[in-house]
Parts: C-alpha cells; sequence; structure tokens
C-alpha cells in the first residue's frame, strides 16, 4: 500500500511540478505586477469621482445661494416666488425640503444650533426678520432656541411676524401628541415648532431649523473702532 501511493505522489509530482522555471516565474511576475498597477490607477479614478461630486454639491449650493436675494435681504413681495418650481431654483435641496415641505433637520447638524454670534435671523425664503441673538438660548435639543420672535411685545409675546398652525402630523407616536408648527407669515416657509418649555419671560422655546433661517451679523460698533484709533496714537 505504501508503495502504491509513493507512486501516486510521484506521478502527481511529474504532472504538476513544484518549482517553476525562470521563464514562468517572470512571466506570473509580470501580470502580477500589471494587475496591482491596474488596480492602483481603479482606485485613483475613484477617489478623483468622489472629489468631483463633492466639489459638484458644493458648487451646486454656492450657486443656490447666490441665487437667492433673501439671503442678503428683505426682497419686495412681488419678487416672492409662488410655485414650488421657482422656490427650487431659488433654495438649495435642504432649505426647499424643510422650508417648503415642512421637513426637519438632524438635531446637532444644523448651521445656527450653536451659534452665538449676534445678529439677526431672518427666513431664508423671504428675507423677513424673524428673530434677534439676544433671544437665543441653548435648551441642549439641538436646534437654534428663541424665547420670543423679533417683534414680541409686553402684550404680545408671540409677536406678528410668526404664524402658528395645529399639526396633528405624529400625533398618533406616543410623546409628541399634537404640536404648534410655526411658519414665516410672511411667505409661509415652515420653521419648526414652538413649545411651552422655554425660559422667563415668555415661558416658550421656538424650535427653529437652521435651514430656514439665514443669520444677518451685527457689524462692528463705532465705539470699538474709536478705541483701537486711540491705543494706536497713545
Amino acid at each position: 500500500m505504501a508503495t502504491s501511493l509513493v507512486g501516486q505522489e510521484g506521478a502527481l509530482s511529474m504532472r504538476f511540478p513544484l518549482t517553476i522555471d525562470p521563464e514562468s516565474r517572470r512571466l506570473f511576475t509580470g501580470i502580477l505586477v500589471r494587475s496591482v498597477v491596474i488596480l492602483l490607477l481603479l482606485s485613483c479614478d475613484s477617489l478623483t469621482v468622489a472629489e468631483q461630486n463633492n466639489q459638484n454639491r458644493e458648487d451646486r449650493m454656492k450657486h443656490n445661494s447666490n441665487k437667492n436675494p433673501a439671503v442678503t435681504g428683505r426682497i419686495p413681495d412681488s419678487e416672492i416666488p409662488k410655485t414650488n418650481v421657482e422656490w427650487r431654483k431659488r433654495l438649495t435641496a435642504e432649505q426647499f425640503e424643510i422650508a417648503r415641505r415642512k421637513g426637519t433637520e438632524r438635531a446637532f447638524s444644523g448651521k445656527y444650533w450653536n451659534t452665538k454670534t449676534p445678529g439677526t435671523y431672518r427666513c431664508i425664503c423671504c428675507g423677513e426678520p424673524l428673530f434677534r441673538s439676544g433671544e437665543k438660548f441653548e435648551s441642549g435639543c439641538g436646534w437654534p432656541s428663541f424665547y420670543a420672535p423679533i417683534d414680541a411685545k409686553k402684550e404680545n409675546t408671540k409677536g406678528n411676524v410668526i404664524a402658528e398652525h395645529v399639526d396633528r402630523s405624529l400625533a398618533a407616536i406616543p410623546g409628541f401628541g399634537i404640536r404648534t408648527e410655526v411658519t414665516c407669515r410672511r411667505c409661509g416657509a415652515h420653521l419648526g415648532h414652538v413649545f411651552n418649555d422655554g425660559p422667563p419671560p415668555t415661558g416658550l422655546r421656538y424650535c427653529i431649523n437652521s435651514a430656514s433661517i439665514t443669520l444677518d451679523p451685527e457689524a462692528q460698533s463705532n465705539g470699538s473702532k474709536d478705541e483701537k484709533d486711540t491705543s494706536k496714537s497713545q
């Protein structure tokens, strides 16, 4: 039996030699090198395509931003779009989904949720001033929060620039119930919701999507510039 096995192994060795002749080794090495080079080139092409896609996305956002006059100020009533087709041309995809289709951005993902820059927050759709940074507070919810709109008065803490609507979209989900949606009264842009768990003096928390607003920062006061000039002269 042992002799038979040895004979079989010898026959296998003759059919499939364990050693590779130099010519075959060079051929195999060449194929391997070419395969590695091709894989590297494909990887580089994939990275280039991904980078180009990211650049195209940034260019589209910048292009849409440049087409939206509300970013720079309050636009006239005659320039407010009337159809979704017009809004799509003016807003970014995220802004359109949230401001015109009542979407919601993820918590802690918006541009202004943790912003402390002094200024005025205006509607991203029509440029209407809505909130001041002085009424902004840290609520811990992950969205920009304000305790009053810009035109709130002691006798009318809700002001007139914000409109309220009953929202039953999540009423069937435990923990949500019926909510109060807030929109820009002028153009109807969806802003977010208002809750009765805010700080004094109103006790309200306007929970607003960053994509629905744009911040107009306050310019430096002349006093600070004068102080700098005075310090230089001394």
